[in-house]
């Protein structure tokens, strides 16, 4: 009798923690990397809850204009985590911004709750780490690249 009462045990306890994330209707984030004085790359990415990924190219970059794609289930379901586990809701928000240095701003949605960061000067912190794992779970590197 606790050879079945165990099995269903560990059944259950694998699927708790093997269990993918749900992801809301109004799941999206947005990082958006403004130009400096020189050829820092300038543009806008977001991700959807639905996998859709809306690029729009500015200045500096490979590929100008508005390019779409798709990620996968598991990058959304991970951004989504790491927005969790980052606590990004309740992060502070910098308001300086420095001459001649590029921008980094994030927009996210996630159940009803709305955040903007915005990172300037090239200091190395939370919003830098997270806009690079944005940058690659996009794919921005195929349409950013360097200018030709």
């Amino acid at each position: 009798m606790r050879v079945p009462v165990c099995g269903a045990l560990i059944l259950f306890a694998s699927q708790l923690f093997g269990q993918s994330v749900i992801v809301p209707r109004d799941f999206s984030i947005t990082l958006d990397r403004t130009g400096c004085l020189g050829d820092c790359p300038d543009y806008k990415v977001t991700i959807l809850g639905d996998r859709s990924v809306l690029y729009e190219g500015r200045w500096y970059v490979r590929t100008k204009g508005v390019r779409k794609s798709t990620v996968s289930q598991s990058d959304v379901e991970k951004l989504i985590r790491t927005l969790q586990d980052e606590h990004f809701f309740s992060w502070i928000e910098k308001k300086m911004v420095c001459v001649d240095y590029p921008e980094v701003h994030i927009a996210a949605t996630l159940n009803g709750q709305r955040k903007q960061v915005l990172e300037g000067c090239n200091s190395p912190g939370k919003v830098l780490r997270l806009a690079k794992e944005i940058d690659k779970m996009s794919g921005t590197k195929r349409w950013v690249g360097t200018k030709r």
